[in-house]
């Protein structure tokens, strides 16, 4: 017969056997994840990384960020669909040096059904939502073709997580790293026309579609834009709304861009902006026809007193907006055809 002091025995021998049997199994779990979380996702991009000429970003048909291709154009990344249009300023570097430093983090389902969860379903799928990012070298070599899927923010301020998976493999993982693949044309786009401060401006001139005429001036001691010349009988509407139209220098964006196929059409209006300083920008407006949108044509030259500082800030403008037209979306436009009478008001009689 089994005594009590047996039986607590066993127990205690038990629950010391299946403790040391689970750290050891942890143990082994904590090595395999040490092991593959050292590991590079793509070891050789970093020594190939002078010969990437071709960068396909892919996605979906039905997928609204669209796909394009990435390439040199001059000397400098454009986005082939643009024209060859300029990419953001060290977003290229940042992407390549952002997969060349990416690791392993943990292993993921190989069960294509599950690819879904983590969007890491095949492109050529209805709303497959992954990137399918393919590099190729200056030999037209394949560098790296993967799908990059559901990306994971570190709340703790640590580094980020993306799961992605081999185009050609089921196996599927989370990966670790400062990683960003942008979403469409525009975010990778340079997309900043110019960045002029109002305290700047000297005088913008509005020409609108009906030939009328658009004055204004910085009042410095104000801080605001006045509308030269403006009738006894009229006042300012909203200081908001004629400030919006007053700055628009200030964070001019493009929303599309092309090269340069229109005629301009000075009936379609147009705007300049004269600095204190001595720059001058000016916007013309074309219209397609097909498609019932104003495209813009922006020009910057300089007086005779400018500065140094000042004419290598028109040559900059110049060399992004030189040979290309620009949708800049209607809130813009609409700034750009305003009129006296839908800045102002007839005054009150009392």
């Amino acid at each position: 017969m089994l005594t009590k002091r047996f039986l607590y025995g066993l127990t205690l021998v038990t629950i010391v056997m299946c403790t040391a049997a689970s750290l050891v199994q942890y143990n082994r779990w904590a090595d395999t994840i040490r092991n593959v979380d050292e590991q590079l996702v793509f070891p050789k991009l970093s020594d190939r990384l002078e010969t990437i000429a071709k960068i396909k970003i892919e996605r979906s048909s039905s997928d609204t960020r669209g796909s394009f291709v990435i390439e040199p154009f001059d000397n400098k990344w454009g986005i082939r669909e643009k024209g060859g249009y300029q990419t953001r300023d060290g977003i290229i570097r940042e992407t390549l040096i952002g997969l060349s430093q990416l690791t392993f983090q943990e292993a993921k389902t190989k069960d294509p059904d599950r690819h879904s969860k983590l969007k890491l379903r095949a492109i050529n799928e209805k709303e497959s939502g992954a990137t399918r990012l393919v590099i190729e070298d200056n030999q037209g070599r394949i560098l790296l073709d993967s799908l990059f899927g559901k990306r994971l923010q570190n709340l703790s301020g640590g580094t980020p997580s993306v799961y992605m998976r081999k185009t050609s493999e089921p196996q599927s993982w989370l990966t670790k790293g400062e990683l960003e693949i942008r979403n469409g044309v525009l975010d990778w786009l340079s997309v900043i026309l110019t960045s002029i401060q109002r305290e700047r401006i000297k005088r913008v001139l509005f020409t609108t579609p009906d030939g009328d005429q658009l004055k204004l001036t910085y009042d410095t001691t104000f801080e605001r834009f006045e509308i030269e010349n403006l009738p006894k009988n009229r006042e300012i509407k909203s200081r908001f709304q004629l400030l919006n139209v007053g700055i628009i220098l200030e964070n001019l964006l493009l929303q599309d861009v092309r090269p340069a196929q229109l005629i301009i059409d000075p009936k379609l209006g147009g705007a300049l902006w004269e600095t204190k300083d001595g720059l001058i920008i000016n916007l013309s407006l074309a219209s397609d026809k097909t498609t019932n949108k104003l495209w813009a044509s922006i020009s910057a030259t300089i007086k005779s007193n400018a500065s140094e500082k000042v004419k290598k800030e028109a040559a900059k403008i110049q060399l992004r907006t030189k040979g290309w037209e620009f949708w800049l979306g209607e809130a813009t436009i609409k700034k750009l055809q305003s009129t006296v009478n839908t800045l102002t008001k007839i005054k009150n009689s009392n």
